[in-house]
């Protein structure tokens, strides 16, 4: 039951989410962005129900024990993270209410203005935008070599650990840390402004204005990973290669070298369509061959699995506006890789 605390606060979190988007459902529907929160109610939900399941699916054979420790250091470290947050929000939430004139110099609306004001959209900013999406990308891959080398050196047979629930909850840990970090801060932001520390309202001065009045894509980006945790390894760092480095390289050279509009009222060019698909299907063949011994599929299947992932990713791209590629691209090139893998 160790894993109870982290499943019940993703499930609040969930619920916070909805009631938040329900509440402001006619200015959501408006701005075209109701459907998006919605399914990332639905992914802190996911999250939450499948966390008792990850660090054993693939090695079954780990000990009780073992899984409870696994379980109890993931949950200690949600909840001590989770006071931090409530004593930092109360402590503002109270100096603000004792100084009027602070509180209206942390107004929202005041904040919006000056990120509308100092936006740019440049390559330069674009690409300093995708850092924080490739930070994800790389937890997956240094945790998962880590644990690699681990198991060669026989380490992890000795305290009694395989190398998917040992990265895994390396991997997952910190991924359920950033999320929880960001929602509830993004909760704060748009009900409580005043209520956010310094620091972290400055890890909103690089937003779009479109994310303003909404979440930041960072936290679905990694909310949709959570269901191919239960994919072969390989399937699991495809997606998370493809939603990052794949879609920065589609945004970052259709900025650079974009001259031809890719549909009308589209800002996306086809020359960044180009480049997202390309990198698509180089990915999942790089992937696919370099990690094959965790996933053992022939050359057609590896064939099928890039073509069907690149398909997706430019449908995505193609015809999805409302909805975050940041949710629909995880999911869609992952679930295709999933099925021709169980074909």
């Amino acid at each position: 039951m160790y894993f109870l605390p982290t499943t019940l606060i993703y499930i609040a979190f969930s619920f916070a989410t909805l009631v938040y988007t329900l509440k402001n459902r006619i200015e959501k529907k408006k701005n075209h962005i109701f459907a998006n929160e919605l399914l990332i109610s639905i992914l802190l939900l996911n999250a939450g129900i499948l966390f008792p399941f990850m660090y054993q699916f693939h090695t079954p054979s780990i000990s009780l024990d073992l899984l409870n420790l696994l379980w109890l250091s993931s949950s200690i470290l949600f909840l001590i993270e989770m006071t931090l947050w409530f004593l930092i929000l109360s402590y503002n939430a109270v100096k603000s209410k004792k100084n009027p004139t602070l509180s209206a110099e942390r107004e929202y609306e005041k904040y919006k203005k000056n990120i509308i004001n100092n936006w740019n959209d440049n390559i330069k900013d674009e690409f300093g935008r995708k850092i924080l999406h490739l930070f994800t990308c790389s937890v997956v891959f240094v945790f998962w070599i880590i644990g690699m080398i681990l198991d060669q050196l026989g380490i992890l047979k000795i305290i009694g650990l395989e190398i998917y629930n040992f990265s895994y909850w390396w991997i997952i840990t910190i991924g359920y840390a950033f999320v929880f970090m960001f929602q509830i801060a993004d909760l704060a932001r748009l009900n409580y402004f005043y209520m956010l520390p310094k620091w972290a309202k400055k890890w909103y001065l690089s937003m779009r204005p479109s994310e303003l009045d909404t979440f930041i894509a960072s936290t679905p980006l990694v909310l949709a990973f959570v269901p191919f945790v239960f994919a072969p390894f390989p399937v699991f760092a495809s997606v998370a290669l493809i939603t990052t480095v794949a879609d920065a390289a589609a945004c970052l050279i259709g900025k650079k070298f974009g001259k031809h509009q890719l549909r009308k009222g589209s800002n996306k060019t086809i020359e960044g369509f180009i480049a997202g698909g390309v990198s698509t299907f180089l990915i999942v063949l790089f992937i696919m061959t370099a990690f094959n011994g965790f996933i053992l599929v022939d050359s057609l299947k590896i064939l099928l699995m890039c073509m069907t992932s690149t398909i997706l990713f430019l449908l995505v791209d193609y015809f999805i506006d409302n909805i975050s590629d940041n949710i629909l691209n995880p999911l869609l090139t992952g679930f295709g890789m999933w099925i021709i893998y169980l074909l």
